[in-house]
């Protein structure tokens, strides 16, 4: 039998996969040299400009739950590699579209090679299980996302 502490340790060691030398990374690395210290959301925010050229920062910000001012850093970032570009809007000077450069471009089409390869290597994964395995799995995912999300932790005591 499986326990909380174990799924808890299990989803832990997960999220910690996730850093600057995480294979993904590594993969991305291998075929974009310049993508370097990128991070996870530098990626998806590069792929969303691909899909969505000459976008607003507002929708950026939505379409990707990302905060605003966590948005304006990693789009900072990414224009001082000259990964994207920005212009002001013409009917909004207080609203910033961006779009790709070519760098950014080619950057953003091997994170989506490597986003189309993990969920083919996730779904291969994934047939072992029944049809109410998976909606347990879901369950808990969705669980999971919600967590992170909302949790508030309480101010530390001195």
């Amino acid at each position: 039998m499986v326990s909380e502490n174990q799924i808890i340790q299990e989803y832990h060691h997960l999220l910690m996969l996730d850093n600057d030398t995480d294979k993904e990374k590594q993969w991305i690395k291998t075929h974009q040299p310049k993508a370097a210290g990128l991070s996870t959301i530098h990626f998806h925010i590069l792929s969303y400009l691909e899909k969505h050229p000459d976008v607003a920062a507002k929708q950026i910000a939505s379409e990707l739950e990302i905060l605003r001012g966590t948005l304006s850093k990693q789009l900072t970032v990414l224009e001082q590699r000259q990964m994207i570009v920005s212009h002001q809007d013409p009917s909004d000077a207080r609203s910033k579209h961006y779009q790709l450069t070519l760098l950014g471009g080619e950057i953003a089409k091997t994170h989506d090679q490597l986003l189309k390869l993990k969920s083919r290597m996730l779904k291969d994964h994934l047939k072992q299980f029944s049809k109410e395995e998976l909606k347990t799995i879901q369950a808990f995912l969705v669980m999971m996302n919600h967590v992170e999300e909302s949790q508030t932790y309480p101010k530390q005591e001195e």
